[in-house]
């Protein structure tokens, strides 16, 4: 009898094992979230609360989609939804690295993206650290008595860096919190000297709290793949497999690659013009089309009302008719009153011009006797046709960020068009309202084509960048494309380079 009760409990004790290896799959998984902006966030909707999006989020959507499951979410600090997931009081994770630690509670998905590790540091201080390999920076860190701030039970790209962060020696210069976004307070507060980060949260964060010229990254070199983890005592083997599946069919499709182009690509394209060199251009070009509008007004001689309407047309109507059937809100033209008051300046100053040039001459030519004659100089159609390149080269990149922003797809096909529209679209309502019987944009030189080419150029090459999101050579692209419009609105300009029509002259001229 003892031997029966011996093996009874031996039984027992096996099948409980085995169903703590083995827990019954779950239709329904329940994860967490924090704030790991562009990865996972929350954003409020007029009169409907918040909505839980990002790059993960979507990811996770489509993969549980693919897999067949659901998955609800509940805020939570990162530390601790590790501890649920080990307690098996939560099934699942995302945005993790690989740890044998982490590896004794959870099961481990195959990789679903990549992440890249930066240092973030105020710009004053950026040359305290002189580094060229991790060792070589962890040692600066130590002997400068360098505070750096990290995110509570985050695992980073190298394995030294986690090592180091583990030993009791260092916990004097580490500064912990609960997310990136309190590191860069406590950067500016000077409260730590530097954070590690995520690149891409990093540069987003960076750009959303408008801290560029303050905040500066230095790039480590140092990437991981992240996984999902699926606690051991909720979620069994068999449906990690199922999820492994999913990925696969994911990345495979191009719903993978539209969902990185959604998230990542505009906070990118929008650090990237974010600066001072492009709202430079984007000036000047917005006063040229002002001005290429008064050219238009005083051969019309329309009235001052008539003058600015011309002139803002140009400047803004391309970036409003887009934004409006983006249902954009606000409207771009709206978020900022600069680019009004550069056209309202532009005609005021171009009006008073205007009537002093006409009091001068006639004064001049009356007393020699002379009618007076108005003559435009080549320097001055030279400088404007310059000034009109760098608008036509700002506003074709800034309609393919728009685009981007909106999530059209496919890119190549509608960031062309919105880029011509931006670009070229207020020039066509400017001669419609001035009533011209030459439509320039239309019937002119090259000039809507230079915007449709570039745009479609740009737009390849953020589609090629989605295999691999690289934010220097998004900082780099932009920077040739807006050269590349630039160069050939000029080229075009000065060399006199004809349009292809669509019927020859000599050939209307016979029928």
């Amino acid at each position: 009898m003892t031997l029966i009760r011996f093996l009874s409990l031996c039984i027992i004790f096996c099948l409980e094992g085995w169903a703590q290896d083995n827990p019954p799959p779950k239709e329904t998984l329940l994860n967490g979230w924090y704030l790991w902006d562009p990865y996972q966030y929350a954003i409020r909707n007029e009169g409907a609360g918040e909505t839980l999006t990002g790059l993960d989020i979507e990811l996770v959507k489509a993969i549980t989609t693919a897999a067949k499951y659901k998955v609800v979410y509940e805020p939570i600090s990162w530390r601790q939804h590790q501890e649920d997931l080990k307690n098996g009081k939560r099934d699942f994770a995302a945005g993790a690295t690989y740890t044998e630690e982490r590896a004794q509670f959870v099961h481990f998905s195959a990789p679903y993206r990549f992440e890249e590790n930066s240092l973030f540091v105020r710009r004053d201080e950026e040359s305290r650290l002189q580094f060229k390999t991790i060792p070589e920076l962890l040692d600066q860190i130590k002997q400068h008595r360098f505070r750096l701030g990290i995110i509570e039970g985050y695992i980073y790209a190298d394995p030294a860096i986690n090592k180091w962060l583990k030993d009791p020696q260092n916990q004097d210069l580490i500064v912990k919190a609960n997310n990136d976004l309190e590191n860069i307070n406590s950067l500016l507060e000077g409260k730590i000297d530097g954070f590690l980060a995520d690149r891409i949260v990093g540069a987003t964060l960076i750009w959303r709290t408008n801290h560029g010229p303050t905040i500066n990254e230095i790039r480590l070199g140092i990437k991981t793949p992240i996984h999902f983890m699926f606690s051991k005592k909720t979620v069994p083997l068999t449906q990690v497999e199922e999820f492994n599946q999913a990925i696969e069919k994911v990345k495979d499709s191009s719903a993978y690659n539209q969902i990185i182009s959604w998230y990542l690509h505009p906070v990118l394209l929008l650090q990237t013009i974010d600066t001072n060199w492009f709202h430079f251009i984007e000036i000047m070009g917005t006063i040229a089309f002002a001005i290429s509008g008064l050219v238009i007004a005083y051969q019309k001689r329309a009235t001052l009302f008539g003058a600015f309407l011309l002139a803002v047309l140009p400047s803004l109507g391309g970036g409003i008719i887009r934004d409006v059937i983006f249902n954009r809100k606000p409207v771009g033209a709206l978020q900022s009153p600069l680019y009004l008051s550069l056209v309202l300046a532009t005609v005021l100053i171009g009006f008073a011009a205007v009537h002093l040039y006409a009091f001068w001459q006639k004064k001049r030519l009356t007393t020699a006797g002379k009618h007076p004659s108005y003559k435009t100089s080549h320097v001055a159609e030279h400088v404007l046709a310059i000034c009109d390149a760098m608008g036509l080269a700002a506003f074709t990149i800034t309609g393919i960020v728009v685009s981007v922003m909106a999530k059209v797809t496919p890119l190549w096909l509608w960031g062309a068009f919105f880029a011509f529209l931006t670009g070229a679209g207020g020039g066509i309502l400017r001669d419609l309202i001035s009533g011209s019987k030459d439509i320039v944009s239309l019937r002119g030189g090259i000039y809507p084509e230079i915007a449709i080419f570039w745009g479609f150029s740009l737009s390849v090459f953020l589609m090629w960048q989605t295999n691999d999101i690289n934010p220097e050579a998004i900082k780099y692209g932009v920077m040739l494309h807006v050269a590349g419009a630039f160069l050939t609105r000029l080229l075009v300009y000065f060399l006199k380079i004809p349009n292809i029509y669509f019927r020859n002259e000599e050939i209307s001229s016979h029928t």
